[in-house]
């Protein structure tokens, strides 16, 4: 089903793939990624139990659904999309719950993967907002080196 050409009436010769995404969570929240450069006509549906994806890039066309392991608030939920890479977030129904798989289709376990840069476990600080803050977070604008100060004694 993935990589094929795109067979519907009127469509291009687009090749049909599945988008490759990597996930992780927060106590209320679970943020998906998904880096491919120059997403076109992105759309992203959510439900309470699943999320589609479908968007093109050069001459391929992305397209999936995402069976999800627990339940959302959909409402709560957004996504945004730059000319780097598609965000979704998906708010928690149960924020007591630790979620160990994302989805319920064990197929797309080579689609989309956790993030092991961004992961914490339940047990981290970092989990609940209790560690330090998350840089996109932090109100400097992120990037930078604060604190490195110039090299005194040298002159």
């Amino acid at each position: 089903v993935w990589d094929r050409p795109d067979t519907r009436p009127g469509a291009s010769l687009a090749v049909m793939a599945a988008a490759p995404m990597t996930w992780h969570q927060r106590a209320k929240k679970v943020l998906v990624t998904c880096e491919i450069p120059n997403l076109k006509d992105l759309v992203v549906t959510i439900t309470e139990k699943s999320f589609n994806f479908a968007g093109k890039a050069g001459d391929k066309v992305y397209s999936m659904e995402v069976p999800l392991a627990h339940d959302v608030v959909v409402e709560e939920s957004r996504w945004f999309v730059n000319d780097r890479a598609a965000s979704i977030i998906l708010a928690k129904k149960d924020d007591s719950c630790f979620w160990d798989k994302i989805s319920t289709d064990a197929g797309l376990k080579r689609i989309v993967k956790p993030n092991l840069i961004e992961w914490l476990e339940e047990d981290d600080d970092g989990y609940n907002g209790l560690g330090p803050v998350e840089p996109e977070d932090d109100g400097r604008g992120g990037g930078g080196m604060g604190g490195m100060g110039g090299m005194g004694g040298m002159g």
